[in-house]
């Protein structure tokens, strides 16, 4: 069904009309002409797969003969072999004939994508469209990013002030942040002038306020304000008082999710703070990222033989000076997280040197681990590589002893000290799978993830995980997009097939199996 130009919607721009489809979950195609182009955007469920365009410089043979992959002579020969006896799209061709590499062309094809809705963002006056049902099949283009990072990425290209008035209506308005900040930088590409504005909103009132703060001028404040808050990053609330304007807010299906389960910090500008009090905070974000990396001795701040009395005495000390209940306090409201992650820690260190017969085996554990490990980097393993491969073999021989016997901590030690040394996707799926049993690790744990399948793109057991990190946490696109490439990686893995099927159905599996295959 086409758009009617007369409805109230039709002055909305670009960006704010793929909010409201992805919001909506739409199935079809966007088109955007003008006077030159007729461009169209793919969605599939609210998610963006796709785009193309009628310009001759923004189609894939042009885009890579102007990117100086291809010449001119062989785009022709090409588009001649495509319309001839050869089949499969002019990318395919391309990488048959050794053109282009299939990694090399998928990165051309995300760019291409992306430059096709930014230029159609740009557009003065466009003429809109949306045409329901899934129509012809178009590949993922875009598997390497979100439908938010797009939506922002066309915000940015915005050039009608009304729209972006309209929407952020008068600077009364009062402005927050829809996740934390964490969460957002995180997932999100952000440009300067959008950080530096989500780093001044806790402290602005309103959006006067945020403007004077971020002393930008006020134009940029608007355009940067614009994109957040129609990626679905910023929300504004109506000022008090009659004839207020209605709340400002990208429904929520647009948003980047936190993952289910996981307490972020929101992150508060401490520059007001004394000095001593942005210290503390320093110390305990700090000590929160390290606690899951030491033994249970340092997580009580000790040294290794200390007595019972000393044990009893500093987790008493920790519990009192990291309570989670000193979130009252005005420097430490964020922090919730942070101090019963140091608290927690403590708390199983304790019970662990507690019990004298635990603390024998753990001192014995912990001896020959520190033992292999001196031994090891007496042996200079980073500029000798037979020592470093000794090294690393240890190490993950060693993990693999202390997983079976519930040392964890320890075992995290060691295998990050395999990984730096020789980054293997098998240790590195290891190493994350530890590190997702703590919720604070989740963002280290999926890091590891990325490694392991940059390292091997065929990976499929990464893919897999990854896919499963993100069905845990109710994200449907990213999982998808990490099913399409660990069957890409290997079409007849049952496992990933069968995923991708229950997620997707068997009519999109059949499309990727004879894509890939």
């Amino acid at each position: 069904m086409v758009e009617d130009e007369r409805s109230p919607t039709f002055a909305q721009p670009l960006p704010a009309r793929m909010a409201r489809l992805a919001a909506d979950h739409a199935t079809g195609t966007l088109v955007i002409g003008s006077e030159d182009a007729r461009r169209e955007i793919f969605f599939v469920n609210g998610e963006i797969r796709a785009a193309r365009s009628n310009v001759e410089s923004e189609m894939l043979g042009m885009w890579l003969v102007e990117r100086q992959w291809i010449s001119e002579d062989e785009r022709a020969l090409t588009l001649l072999a495509q319309g001839a006896d050869e089949d499969g799209t002019l990318g395919h061709i391309m990488v048959k004939r050794g053109c282009i590499a299939q990694s090399e062309l998928e990165a051309e094809l995300q760019e291409l994508t992306l430059e096709i809705i930014r230029r159609a963002a740009s557009e003065s006056s466009p003429r809109f469209g949306f045409m329901g049902g899934q129509g012809d099949p178009q590949p993922d283009t875009l598997p390497n990013i979100t439908t938010s990072q797009i939506i922002l990425t066309a915000a940015r290209e915005c050039r009608d002030q009304v729209a972006m008035w309209d929407l952020l209506g008068s600077f009364d308005q009062k402005v927050r942040l829809q996740l934390s900040i964490e969460s957002v930088l995180g997932q999100l590409e952000l440009t300067p002038s959008e950080g530096f504005i989500l780093s001044r909103l806790d402290s602005a009132k309103n959006l006067s306020a945020l403007k004077h703060l971020s002393t930008m001028p006020e134009q940029e404040v608007v355009t940067s304000l614009y994109a957040l808050v129609v990626a679905g990053v910023v929300a504004i609330d109506p000022a008090a008082g009659p004839g207020s304007p209605k709340a400002v807010s990208v429904p929520d299906q647009v948003l980047v999710q936190e993952p289910a389960g996981v307490e972020v910090d929101a992150g508060i500008d401490d520059s007001g703070f004394e000095e001593h009090h942005r210290e503390e905070r320093h110390r305990i974000m700090e000590l929160a990222a390290r606690v899951t990396r030491i033994d249970h001795y340092r997580a009580l701040g000790l040294q290794h033989g200390a007595g019972s009395d000393q044990i009893e005495k500093a987790f008493t000390v920790i519990r009192k000076r990291y309570s989670p209940k000193r979130v009252d306090e005005p420097h430490l409201v964020d922090q919730r997280a942070n101090l019963s992650a140091i608290v927690d820690r403590a708390r199983e260190a304790y019970e662990l040197l507690s019990d004298p017969k635990a603390r024998r085996r753990y001192d014995k554990v912990l001896a020959s681990v520190e033992e292999a490990q001196a031994e090891s980097l007496s042996k200079k393993p980073r500029t000798d590589p037979a020592a470093r491969a000794s090294m690393v073999k240890a190490n993950v021989a060693r993990a693999d002893q202390l997983i079976a016997s519930g040392e964890t901590y320890l075992a995290i030690q060691l295998l990050e000290q395999a990984c730096a040394l020789d980054p293997q996707p098998a240790e590195l799926l290891k190493l994350a799978r530890l590190q997702m049993r703590n919720p604070l690790w989740i963002g280290r744990a999926l890091e590891r993830l990325r490694i392991a399948v940059e390292v091997d793109p065929t990976f499929v057991q990464g893919w897999i995980e990854i896919a499963n990190f993100w069905k845990a946490r109710g994200h449907k696109e990213r999982q998808r997009k990490a099913l399409e490439r660990a069957v890409g990686a290997d079409p007849w893995n049952e496992t990933a097939a069968e995923m991708y099927k229950k997620l997707v159905g068997g009519r999109e599996l059949d499309r990727l199996l004879r894509r890939v295959r």
